[in-house]
């Protein structure tokens, strides 16, 4: 049988399955079952349509024109076009769509058929007319086609699908309080817009239901009411959600987006609450937990902020800051006061940074109220440090301006409760931390009920408890070493004892007592706890000693790590970084791997290799995927692999995390050491920044 039969076979079977499926008042599973490969045969003939049509053209330029090649993809396409348009009529059977949609797709579907079959008949004939008339259909054909993908995508995903990232985003109005809000139009209709339009819309209503506007709601479906008003238990909507996942009749239906746990809680009080003719927020009945909720739903214009100048950070570094980015690639930062004594010339150099430093550290330095005027410049600032300095009432004047300040911190200083009281009258900062100052409990209590801000002042006057004592200080910085270690702490509080142990456990007062420094020759892991009589023990202090074999002076790099966490000697310097990675002890690298070379010197035994990562994905900083080690005995005789670890770590937590990850080789004499440090280099889909450059921390490789 030839194509041209063919053809007209399915033509035929085509209008045989339109009047057996029209007049069937059932329509049988069957066809219904075949109309779901519409999607997946639609794709062939629009394809090899569109690739007959660049051979046309590449043929017609060049002089060599392959007529035959045509011939067949223009038969092809017509064939799987026809098959497409019978599926798609099965499909359509399902009902759920537009109709006035679902016949301009229909009749541009079977009009785009008919063309290219017109195509494949003409395209084996001669003459100049014949071939002018052919390439003028042919372009009328792809216009065809593409007006019925046009309405196809209308019926799939929504009125705008084709040109929702064309139009300019209409810019959503700005809502900064929860009692502006309208509980449908603000809260409700994005659930829905997120989870639920796609197949309840004007053009694609499954079940014969619409959820694009609280009428289209009021009107039901083809189950009737989905709403009844006041009482969501009873609800078919509210019904259709809380149904199991496995459930046919669950919605939305396995497979897509499913309603979070908050949002079906929001739904459920939309409803129990829908009686309510006017439904501002302000005007409903509201508890802790739809508070909370709505917070989520407030519109707040993000303000632009652009990047610092280099130049403006090394000047404001100079004067004895620290400055690290909160966020990688975002451009607000956090800055902490770390050496030598501050000046009010210091201070001044901050405001080069005016629009990004959004979180200041002054604590623990000399600073007072003369070098805080220009505090008020720093406009984005949300989290403020300013404990145990020497700042009075005065200071609090100098930052009265500062509306986005959230965090302040102002432990073990000369504020008043006069001053804290006048802040509040200009701003509103919602956690304050004032222990050790003169504010009075019942003054903090009385601003915290009036403003509704979180105020701590410590204990309440007149309830005695008894204290913790401090834990100890360990004197000792390094944690790494090769010979011995002595170990020496402190406590600050006279008559106390320190009792520790060697094996990780938590000390008691028959474990060993602290009297001189600890000497060690061995990985120990050591634990402390302060004792005193009518004094409640201090924490424990667990601190981990490593002993290495060799001390790496001599090494070599392939890629830089990025500019703000520089440092590459930060790899082999035997000291350890905290779970902050902003305390100058790690060294970052973004979407790159380390490939790191150790020298030892001359020919070594080594059989471990440990790298001290960090981990904490909210600040986009995953652990490494794999470890590979490899070694050589000279630089002439190449590296050899000896070991390899992957690493599978889902990084999903939010807070940070160090890990050691230790390869394990054959022991091995070698002067060399390679060890590649794979980075993930993209963030998985899980992620918030997901497609973005992931980073990896390492702050030690040390060889053992």
């Amino acid at each position: 049988m030839n194509i041209k039969k063919q053809i007209l076979l399915i033509i035929s079977l085509f209008f045989f399955g339109i009047s057996y499926a029209s007049n069937a008042e059932n329509v049988p599973r069957a066809i219904l079952a075949i109309g779901r490969f519409h999607p997946v045969i639609l794709h062939l003939p629009i394809g090899a349509l569109l690739l007959t049509f660049f051979l046309d053209i590449v043929g017609r330029i060049k002089k060599n024109y392959p007529k035959n090649m045509i011939r067949y993809a223009l038969g092809f396409s017509a064939f799987f076009s026809i098959i497409a348009c019978v599926l798609g009529y099965f499909l359509s059977l399902e009902g759920g769509y537009s109709e006035k949609t679902l016949d301009l797709h229909f009749w541009t579907g079977i009009l785009s058929a008919t063309l290219i079959t017109v195509l494949f008949l003409l395209s084996s004939k001669e003459g100049k007319l014949i071939k002018r008339l052919f390439f003028l259909l042919f372009l009328a054909t792809i216009i065809c086609i593409s007006v019925a993908g046009h309405f196809g995508s209308i019926l799939t995903h929504g009125d705008n699908f084709l040109t929702e990232y064309i139009k300019t985003p209409n810019k959503a109005k700005t809502i900064t309080q929860i009692d502006s809000l309208h509980i449908y139009n603000n809260v409700v209709l994005k659930i829905f817009d997120d989870k639920c339009i796609q197949c309840h819309n004007s053009t694609k209503n499954k079940g014969d239901l619409s959820l694009i506007s609280k009428e289209a709601i009021s009107l039901g479906g083809k189950s009737g009411e989905i709403i009844k008003s006041g009482n969501a238990d009873e609800s078919l909507l509210y019904e259709h959600i809380k149904l199991p996942i496995s459930d046919k009749k669950h919605m939305p239906p396995e497979g897509k987006p499913q309603l979070t746990k908050d949002e079906v809680w929001i739904i459920k009080y939309w409803i129990d609450h829908s009686k309510t003719s006017d439904d501002k927020v302000v005007n409903i009945a509201k508890n802790d937990t739809l508070n909370n909720l709505l917070k989520n739903y407030l519109v707040v214009n993000e303000q632009q902020i652009e990047e610092a100048s280099v130049e403006d950070i090394l000047e404001v570094e100079e004067a004895g800051f620290s400055v690290r980015k909160l966020v990688p690639n975002k451009p607000e930062l956090w800055v902490k006061f770390k050496k030598g004594t501050i000046t009010k010339n210091s201070v001044e150099t901050l405001t080069n940074l005016k629009e990004q430093i959004t979180e200041l550290d002054l604590s623990n330095s000399s600073l007072s109220d003369d070098m805080t005027n220009d505090l008020k410049k720093l406009k984005n600032l949300k989290k403020l440090e300013l404990n145990n300095t020497y700042i009075t009432d005065k200071s609090l004047k100098n930052i009265d301006d500062l509306n986005h300040l959230s965090v302040l911190n102002i432990v073990n200083t000369q504020i008043t409760d006069k001053g804290l009281e006048n802040l509040f009258t200009y701003i509103k900062p919602k956690h304050i931390y004032a222990w050790k100052t003169n504010v009075n409990y019942d003054i903090a209590e009385n601003i915290e009920n009036k403003y509704d801000v979180d105020i701590n002042v410590g204990i309440v006057e007149g309830f005695v408890d008894i204290p913790n004592i401090i834990p100890p200080i360990l004197l000792t910085k390094k944690t790494l070493f090769t010979d011995t270690l002595s170990i020496k702490l402190e406590s600050k509080l006279k008559n106390s004892t320190i009792y520790y142990t060697v094996n990780g456990d938590e000390p008691d007062t028959t474990s060993l007592k602290y009297t001189n420094p600890i000497l060690i020759d061995s990985t120990t892991h050591i634990a402390f706890k302060v004792f005193k009589k009518g004094w409640l023990p201090s924490e424990i202090l667990k601190k981990d000693f490593y002993k290495i074999k060799y001390h790496v002076s001599d090494y070599s790099i392939v890629y830089k790590p990025e500019s703000q966490y520089s440092g590459p000697e930060k790899l082999f310097d035997m000291e350890l970084g905290s779970e902050n990675f902003k305390d100058d002890k790690w060294t970052g690298f973004l979407g790159k791997d380390i490939n790191a070379t150790a020298n030892l010197g001359d020919v070594k035994s080594i059989s471990h290799i440990t790298v001290n990562c960090l981990g904490k994905s909210n600040d986009w900083i995953l652990f490494p995927t794999q470890i590979i080690v490899s070694t050589s005995l000279n630089k002439t005789s190449g590296f050899k692999e000896m070991g390899t670890l992957k690493i599978n770590e889902d990084n999903k937590n939010d807070m940070a995390e160090i890990k050691k990850f230790t390869v394990n080789i054959p022991e091995t004499k070698a002067q060399y050491v390679k060890v590649e440090i794979k980075n993930p280099k993209v963030l998985p889909n899980w992620h918030e920044g997901a497609g973005n450059a992931s980073w990896i921390f390492v702050d030690e490789i040390y060889l053992w």
